[in-house]
């Protein structure tokens, strides 16, 4: 009789449960004709004051009925998140298709279980495929075998994953939404046995880490690493071993049928993993929506300048949620700065702002702007996001404040001007400062030969003062029967003469595919006079942390100059030298017209150092020399000079390059030039 009773009241509690259910599925259907009308309108999607009293209405509601306020606001919580991810879904205009999307881990892993809720937050349907790593996921994205990805990218007790920073710095994605998962470690084993039977536990390393308190109370466990929690629960499962357990998400223990020991074994109660989405290209988000907007940020190697760029957010009006340093690759004890903020690239103050901040730093990455969230970190017990300590958690919910925008300056080259930065730009390769008051030669031959030729010649113009590596691998050449460099094999050759001589090496760089890795190996990367407006490669230069020597075109004139200069900086490198190496003119006497009072008018004109090829500005190897001391004289922060051990053997431009003796002559006399102030 007992047991029917129990039946009953189960039969009745099933019933409560479908009506909660479709209780919820109304009041999104209503969400969803609100969201309608406010794409008709101009109203926010979050509201405050709506928020709060729908907040405090069934708070008190709870409290007549004798329920816990506290569990029906966490309750109502997660219904606004979601409703408001809705909204956001439909004034982004996001297609409710099928799309296919990759994750690191298998089926009921903590990535499975955020990228379901995300998709389910958007209102999407969604191919999920799991793959070993976040390196394979974000590689599936990249081959177009997946739309979005999504990797985590922080956790409250285990810190910042370290890989999904390089892959946002390496690879081509940006960011399009994030997705928060409470993470809710249980320890699960084929059946229920006493904890003191255990003899191993499988885990996560990350889930080690976070569980390591609950950890020591089990001294007789060993501990095995897997790469995901779920498969750790797959292998627990078939292993039916009941001295063997595994930490992993709950969901994971249901779906393979195993008994849980202990729930809640974390560390942390607030344990929650942060997740970035991640797609090829980035989006525009309806500035009504709230957004976050994430970059990488190179400060200056100068006293003060991380503080004068986040001075740049704070004065208009930009909240800073996360800042976190990286070593920057190939320059020890330099930092790059992962940082987050409350804004919308859409947005005039927003785009002011990192203009502004683009003429302060030598280099960005802007990763993208996406529908936040949550605007802050996630509450304490008893706090609602958002709110400040001395609130009552019905007080504030994610309030999104408008603020005036400051106007945008206009400009014809808004980053390249002096306007834009009154003091020099100084360029770092490796351990060179190129630019204000400092004087930088690079030398070498026009073309990568041989292993013999590029080293005898790094080891000579080191010994005679050089300070750069110069060496083609890759060349442009006007007839396609002539030598078009070594090409890979070259920078080889290139790079390990550098490493030999302790120079920083520069190249040129023809196409887009090359770009990455080039800048993988070279310090400085050179455009050529015919590729001064090839935009796509600029544009693909703006977006990696090396310096760029940007020679001017054949024909071009210093607007045009500075508006290619432009394309670089406008997409995030700011680390650019321009180089004169001479325009095509009526005159013949020479191969071109060396321009020297370019250098005068650019030293006025733009920040960015400035310097001169006169080897290309004339083409004739007596008058290198001259020209180059006059270089010097007219207020040029370097020079390029083509250097070769045996020139009339030279595969390429043997006419203009000199000789080892005449380059020591060079060196020698440049010693004693003396230099115009700047203008």
């Amino acid at each position: 009789m007992t047991t029917d009773r129990i039946e009953a009241l189960r039969s009745r509690l099933d019933g409560v449960d479908t009506e909660l259910v479709r209780l919820i599925a109304r009041r999104f259907d209503l969400v969803g004709e609100i969201g309608r009308a406010k794409e008709r309108s101009a109203s926010t999607i979050q509201d405050a004051e709506r928020e709060r009293r729908v907040l405090e209405a069934v708070e008190g509601t709870a409290r007549q009925l004798g329920v816990s306020a506290n569990l029906v606001r966490r309750v109502f919580q997660e219904i606004i998140s979601h409703a408001v991810s809705q909204q956001s879904a439909q004034l982004a205009g996001d297609d409710t298709g099928r799309v296919r999307l990759a994750f690191q881990g298998v089926e009921h892993s903590t990535g499975h279980l955020a990228a379901q809720k995300f998709v389910a937050g958007r209102g999407l349907e969604a191919h999920l495929v799991g793959h070993p790593t976040f390196r394979a996921a974000v590689a599936a994205l990249l081959a177009d075998e997946a739309e979005l990805a999504v990797v985590p990218i922080e956790n409250t007790s285990a810190g910042s994953i370290t890989e999904v920073y390089a892959l946002l710095r390496e690879q081509a994605v940006f960011i399009v939404g994030e997705e928060t998962w409470k993470v809710d470690h249980c320890l699960a084993a084929p059946d229920m046995v006493p904890l003191a039977s255990l003899g191993r536990i499988l885990a996560q390393p990350q889930a080690l880490e976070q569980c390591a308190q609950f950890l020591q109370t089990l001294p007789q466990v060993a501990t095995t690493t897997y790469m995901d929690s779920a498969e750790a629960m797959r292998a627990v499962a078939t292993a039916g071993d009941a001295g063997v357990a595994a930490i992993g998400p709950p969901e994971a223990a249901a779906a393979n049928r195993l008994a849980i020991l202990r729930h809640g074994i974390s560390d942390s109660d607030a344990d929650y993993t942060r997740f970035v989405v991640l797609s090829r290209s980035p989006v525009a988000v309806d500035p009504r929506i709230p957004c976050k907007t994430s970059l990488i940020l190179v400060t200056r190697h100068e006293e003060g300048a991380l503080l004068r760029c986040l001075e740049i957010l704070s004065g208009s009006g930009h909240s800073m949620t996360k800042l976190e340093s990286r070593p920057r690759p190939g320059k020890p004890w330099e930092y790059m700065f992962f940082l987050d903020f409350e804004g919308n690239v859409a947005e005039p103050r927003t785009a002011a702002a990192l203009d502004e901040l683009r003429s302060s730093a030598p280099y960005i990455k802007v990763l993208g702007s996406y529908p936040a969230k949550a605007l802050r970190e996630h509450p304490q017990p008893g706090q609602l996001p958002g709110a400040r300590p001395d609130e009552s958690a019905a007080e504030t919910l994610e309030a999104v404040v408008v603020t005036e925008s400051p106007p945008a300056r206009r400009s014809k080259h808004r980053l390249v001007d002096r306007a834009s930065r009154s003091e020099d730009t100084v360029v770092q390769a490796g351990g060179l400062l190129i630019g204000g008051a400092g004087f930088a030669v690079m030398a070498g031959p026009c073309s990568v030969e041989s292993a013999e030729q590029i080293g005898d010649t790094a080891r000579f113009v080191r010994d005679q003062g050089a300070h750069v590596l110069r060496g083609g691998v890759f060349k442009p050449r006007t007839s396609p029967y002539a030598f078009q460099g070594l090409g890979w094999s070259g920078l080889e050759l290139l790079v390990a003469a550098g490493r030999e001589t302790g120079l920083p090496i520069i190249t040129e760089v023809m196409a887009v595919e090359q770009v990455q890795r080039l800048a993988q190996a070279a310090d400085i990367l050179q455009v050529g006079a015919r590729n001064m407006q090839n935009f796509d490669l600029l544009r693909e230069l703006g977006k990696v942390d090396r310096p760029v020597l940007l020679k001017r075109g054949l024909s071009s004139t210093i607007d045009e100059w500075l508006g290619a200069a432009e394309y670089v900086l406008a997409h995030g490198n700011q680390q650019v030298i321009l180089c004169e190496r001479g325009i095509r003119t009526f005159e013949s006497a020479t191969r071109n017209t060396l321009d020297l009072s370019a250098v005068v008018v650019l030293r006025e004109r733009t920040h960015l150092p400035v310097i001169v090829d006169p080897s290309h500005g004339t083409g004739y190897r007596p008058y290198v020399a001259p020209m180059a001391w006059a270089a010097r004289a007219v207020g040029a922060h370097g020079l390029l000079i083509e250097v070769h051990p045996a020139p009339q053997q030279a595969l390429s431009d043997a006419d203009q390059s000199l000789s080892f003796a005449e380059f020591g002559a060079l060196m020698r006399h440049l010693a004693t030039v003396p230099t115009v102030p700047s203008v």
